[in-house]
């Protein structure tokens, strides 16, 4: 029997996931999902969350080099939508696809260590109404809640932040910022 210590395993770095997310005006377009998933396919990039794709329903699409994970309104086309495009080379890593709602759908994937949960957004803008912008938060909340203890938790997507300028400095505005 051989009591000789195990070697030390080097883990392979190239397992690293590459994600980004992408907003569109619109997908009802005849071809603008295959011209984007062209786009795409040119990168490293190995998952994109996708916004405003304004499809109806909710599920996944298989194609030959990419998997589309979908969540939009049921029913109805031209508002909204959520949507995951993931590599062929990462689908085998894919644990499940959640849609909850046309502003929020959930990818559980199988990691080296921990699985990841991705969270897909799309924010309300500041102009929508309190009732909308609470309801979204409440169930982006919930979902994050929901996601196991042990995961690694990404969530990305359009968070609808409006950009501001500074007009002026006061005395009181030269406290230090802590980001």
């Amino acid at each position: 029997m051989d009591n000789r210590r195990p070697k030390r395993v080097i883990r392979n770095k190239k397992e690293n996931i590459y994600l980004d997310t992408w907003h569109f005006l619109t997908m009802l377009q005849p071809g603008k999902m295959q011209e984007v998933a062209e786009q795409i396919l040119q990168t490293e990039l190995q998952i994109v969350t996708l916004q405003e794709i304004r499809w109806k329903g909710h599920g996944p699409i298989k194609k030959d080099k990419y998997n589309l994970y979908y969540s939009c309104k049921e029913g109805q086309t031209g508002q909204l939508g959520t949507e995951f495009l993931a590599k062929k080379e990462i689908v085998k890593n894919i644990m499940g696809f959640e849609p909850i709602n046309e502003r929020i759908c959930k990818l559980c994937l199988k990691g080296k260590y921990h699985n990841i949960t991705i969270i897909n957004i799309h924010a309300p803008t500041e102009e929508k109404d309190e009732e909308t912008k609470e309801r979204f938060y409440a169930e982006l909340q919930q979902t994050q809640e929901k996601v196991p203890k042990h995961d690694l938790l990404i969530t990305l997507g359009d968070y609808n932040a409006k950009d501001w300028k500074r007009k002026s400095l006061t005395k009181s505005d030269k406290e230090p910022y802590t980001a």
